[in-house]
């Protein structure tokens, strides 16, 4: 778990969600993540605000497959939807995301800033652009 440290603290979020149109959805608000369970694992909270309207989840990460070295991911919002993910770093330091029809690369800037680029997919295979994100870190 170590190597999601990065991650901890309570960041400004900032960014555009791609609609099947090409338009774009600004969106602002907050991200949250602080260990919990002994450092086991991390509670994600998320607050956000896109087209007037309040987005809020929370997700738990932790979970370490050893063999694999992937992180398992488990996420539950405010629309009643729950999802499971699994995320893991390259050499070059770069927390991938992967689920269902989802899939992400976070990267990890000066440690007070972060960039995330999401796409989305109808097959799993066929990928196109979905949200980009920036991160600066409020605490």
């Amino acid at each position: 778990m170590d190597a999601l440290k990065f991650l901890i603290g309570t960041w400004k979020t900032i960014g555009e969600m791609k609609e099947v149109d090409n338009t774009t959805t600004p969106f602002e608000g907050a991200d949250s993540y602080e260990w919990i369970l002994e450092g086991q694992f991390i509670l994600h909270k998320v607050d956000v605000s896109m087209n007037n309207e309040k987005v809020e989840a929370i997700e738990i990460i932790g979970g370490l497959d050893v063999k694999t070295k992937r992180y398992k991911m488990r996420s539950f919002d405010n629309q009643g939807v729950y999802t499971e993910m699994e995320a893991y770093i390259d050499d070059a330091g770069v927390l991938h995301i992967v689920g269902d029809k989802m899939r992400a690369k976070l990267v990890a800037g000066d440690g007070n800033n972060m960039v995330a680029h999401w796409d989305r997919s109808e097959d799993n295979q066929s990928w196109e652009s979905w949200m980009d994100v920036r991160f600066s870190k409020i605490i």
